[in-house]
């Protein structure tokens, strides 16, 4: 009787040890009592579960970075990467604006240990590393099932590293040796799903720019300058190019070197875009259109300051050079359309003489700065405005001179977490006193989830993840 309960007990235990999670039905600890480790299926003891605790908030208080522990029996099917990419984005393991989280999964049937990174966290913990610490660290415990040491060693390898960048360093070196062949086969992979991705990309790109987008489309409109290239130029830089490049750096013998190729290639178009532009703003100049193309190189300036801040080099130097190029624009000689001969351009003070009361008043608010240009052989003179860009002045509705500007901003309503609000805006204008009146819409104020108190899922002594996000980084390693 007694083997017959027991067989009784096997059977009705079985199902629950067997379960299978899904990214909805893992419990987040961190929610529910503030803990870095998820054991529903008590893989390791609470002892461990405690030490695990103390080390990782000691780890997030000194560096801010979060790592989560989560030991799961089964995900049935799902393969371990896309369960850790969709639990990390799940969770936001890491804070919002350094993406410094770590997930460690354990699954139990599948005998898989992965370490998940954060996309602030790929520079400390590189693949290579991950790999290293769990097939040193971590594997050699659970082929023994010594689940508890195996975990305490893997967490513990990562404290050290996330507090000691040096310690990183000889991690690094001395894992060399056995990265080198996965290094390069995950370059040789990216490098095969880049070209293939640019191949499909680039032909339906091509077919939905060449009507117009081109420099040589058939509707392509020439009435301003323009740095568009031509079909067969960009077929070359943005085509052919490319797929050389990451054919090439497919076969290098390292990352720096594969990534050091590809930013030659950026290198190379910003040097090539700086070239087309130079070429349009010169036959520009040629037609006397000067402000066109002073409008023009502004324009570009302001379309190369973000490739300024990702790669410095070239395109700091390209918005050196268009920089003089702006300011070169409006001291080219102009010649008088009436005689012909050489016009000069006034000063500041002599050229208050030909400006309307507006114009001066737009100058002194520095909304409008204007240059005029006077022939010395027969007295004509031209007048061209430059408009700033920066200014807080706009044109008013009623005399059309650029010194609107805001006079007061008041609330009338204010916003809550329930409703919208409303304020006052008025408008005058410094010339001829226009006043305008109007009324906008203050959004409403909007509350995260997570401080909410009407969230069942959380309790008073319960925490949450930062809000981190993950690129897929880091290793798997089977036992």
């Amino acid at each position: 009787m007694k083997k017959f309960f027991v067989l009784i007990l096997l059977f009705t235990e079985a199902p629950c040890s067997a379960q299978t999670y899904t990214i909805e039905s893992v419990p987040n600890m961190k929610l529910i009592n503030n803990s870095y480790v998820t054991n529903p299926d008590n893989l390791i003891n609470e002892s461990t579960v405690i030490q695990i605790n103390q080390q990782l908030a000691t780890l997030e208080q000194q560096t801010t970075s979060q790592v989560a522990v989560v030991l799961l029996n089964s995900i049935g099917e799902e393969t371990d990467f896309n369960f850790a990419q969709n639990l990390f984005k799940s969770w936001g393991i890491g804070k919002a604006n350094k993406d410094n989280g770590l997930l460690i999964l354990f699954i139990k049937d599948q005998r898989k240990i992965r370490l998940h990174t954060g996309f602030g966290l790929e520079g400390v913990l590189p693949d290579a590393i991950c790999k290293r610490i769990e097939i040193q660290k971590m594997v050699p415990y659970f082929k023994e099932g010594n689940f508890d040491q195996g975990i305490l060693a893997g967490v513990e390898e990562v404290n050290k590293i996330l507090t000691d960048p040096k310690y990183a360093e000889e991690i690094r070196d001395d894992s060399s040796t056995t990265s080198n062949y996965s290094d390069g086969a995950d370059r040789e992979g990216l490098s095969l799903i880049g070209i293939v991705a640019w191949v499909v990309i680039g032909i339906i790109v091509y077919f939905s720019r060449r009507k117009t987008d081109f420099y040589n489309s058939p509707n392509a409109s020439h009435k301003i300058p323009s740095d568009k290239i031509t079909s067969g130029q960009w077929w070359l830089w943005y085509y052919v190019l490319p797929i050389g490049v990451l054919f090439a750096v497919a076969l290098s013998a390292d990352w720096i070197t594969y990534f050091g190729g590809l930013y030659a290639y950026v290198g190379l178009l910003g040097l090539n875009k700086y070239a087309r532009i130079t070429k349009e703003s010169n036959a520009w100049v040629e037609k006397k259109e000067f402000h066109a193309t002073y409008n023009f190189l502004k324009d570009q300036k302001s379309k190369t300051l973000g490739w300024a801040i990702l790669f410095p080099l070239p395109f700091i130097y390209v918005q050196i050079l268009l920089k003089r190029k702006i300011a070169s624009i409006r001291t080219i000689p102009r010649d008088c359309a009436n005689c012909g001969k050489k016009c000069v351009r006034l000063s500041e003070t002599e050229e208050n003489e030909y400006l309307s009361k507006e114009s001066q008043l737009e100058e002194q608010l520095k909304s409008v700065d204007y240059d005029i240009w006077k022939c010395k052989a027969c007295g004509q003179f031209s007048m061209e405005a430059y408009l700033n860009e920066k200014t807080e002045y706009s044109e008013c509705p009623k005399c059309k001179t650029r010194a609107f500007y805001t006079a007061s901003s008041t609330t009338k309503v204010a916003a809550t977490t329930s409703h919208s609000g409303s304020k006052e805006i008025v408008k005058l204008c410094k010339f001829c006193n226009h006043r305008k009146v109007s009324t906008e819409t203050i959004p409403r104020i909007e509350t995260s989830s997570s401080s909410s108190g009407s969230s069942s899922s959380s309790s008073s002594s319960g925490g949450s993840f930062g809000g981190g996000d993950s690129g897929g980084g880091g290793a798997s390693s089977s036992w």
